[in-house]
């Protein structure tokens, strides 16, 4: 999967559909000519025999008379000019393409900096340009409202595409993914990490808007597969729990345990087990019932670190949906994300 280069932080940020963002490109703020890229851009040119016509009637020459390293990146592209019957100078430079204002709905890079859409923020991972590839973006998720825009991460191959990642634990050997999930009640709809899906990443603000839901597991030897579908009408941010959640395909024990059911944190206990499953298993935050199916951070081995490595599946699930099995009660898992859309 491909990642989008976002702009810096300063950059002023053009959302979707507003301050012409979307709509008609101007000319890129006046290409110059370049006499690398094909000649002047249409004028007479001298002639080189100090006497001769300065071109032959009829001949065509190369042109482009944007920055020259603007030419045959993104939509840009030279044209062809050619001499006038009298054989005075060359005519317009026919066909060109210069730069031309960034446009939101397309998937071309009109300005031709070498990066698509810069600058451009999206209500949701749905209104990214089909044809661009699954990467980060830039999502305004409450529009005109007081929250600023901030990278997620689109899925955009899975058939139907738009889906924004909610979360993401990946396995790793340096032990860093256990810490990472132990998320106290007070940052329930934060962030954290950076989005993507080769490192640890909550987004648990995403859970106000989601509608659909579905979770997708890597195994060990690197076999995915799409785990469970649900929805939801959103959650309640006090107990975490989504509203009128509905189950569509995929495994229903995983949906009961980690999508049903309530929110647990170590400092805030919001599931229907008798205990607390976050400090049962290591400080790990998740939504729970029964404590488990998957876990983001912990074994349901002793001892239940696992040497920190993080996603965990119960075997017999992994072995029900065809994924492979280090054959200890809970088997290892390289990821398990969370993707939504709305």
């Amino acid at each position: 999967m491909l990642f989008t280069v976002l702009p810096a932080c300063s950059t002023k940020v053009r959302t979707f559909g507003q301050d012409g963002a979307g709509g008609d490109g101007g000319d890129g703020g006046g290409a110059s000519a370049s006499a690398g890229a094909g000649g002047d851009g249409g004028g007479a040119t001298a002639s080189a025999g100090g006497g001769g016509r300065p071109c032959e009637p009829g001949s065509q020459d190369g042109c482009y008379s944007g920055p020259p390293d603007t030419m045959n990146r993104g939509a840009c592209r030279g044209g062809v000019r050619t001499c006038d019957d009298e054989g005075n100078g060359y005519g317009a430079c026919a066909g060109e393409v210069l730069p031309a204002t960034e446009q939101c709905d397309t998937a071309e890079d009109e300005d031709c900096d070498g990066v698509v859409n810069q600058g451009c923020a999206y209500p949701r991972c749905a209104d990214v340009p089909r044809g661009l590839p699954s990467g980060v973006y830039l999502l305004d998720l409450d529009g005109p409202g007081p929250e600023p825009e901030s990278p997620g991460y689109c899925d955009m191959e899975t058939p139907g595409g738009g889906w924004a990642l909610v979360y993401n634990s990946v396995g790793s050997e340096a032990g860093a993914t256990l810490p990472f999930w132990n998320i106290p009640y007070a940052e329930r709809l934060g962030t954290r990490g950076e989005p993507g899906t080769s490192q640890n990443f909550y987004r648990g603000s995403l859970y106000l808007v989601g509608r659909e839901y579905r979770d997708e597991i890597e195994d060990i030897e690197g076999t995915v597969k799409e785990v469970m579908r649900a929805t939801a009408e959103g959650i309640d941010p006090a107990t975490m729990k989504l509203l009128r959640p509905a189950h569509v395909s995929g495994d229903a024990d995983i949906y009961v345990s980690h999508f049903l059911s309530g929110w647990s944190s170590h400092d805030r206990d919001a599931d229907p087990h008798p205990g607390n499953c976050a400090l049962d298993f290591l400080n790990v935050t998740q939504h729970y019932a029964q404590c488990w199916d998957y876990n983001l951070g912990a074994d349901a081995d002793e001892p239940l670190d696992d040497d920190g490595w993080g996603p965990h599946l119960r075997t017999h699930i992994a072995e029900q949906l065809g994924l492979a099995s280090d054959e200890t009660r809970s088997t290892r898992v390289r990821r398990i994300s969370r993707w939504t859309r709305w």
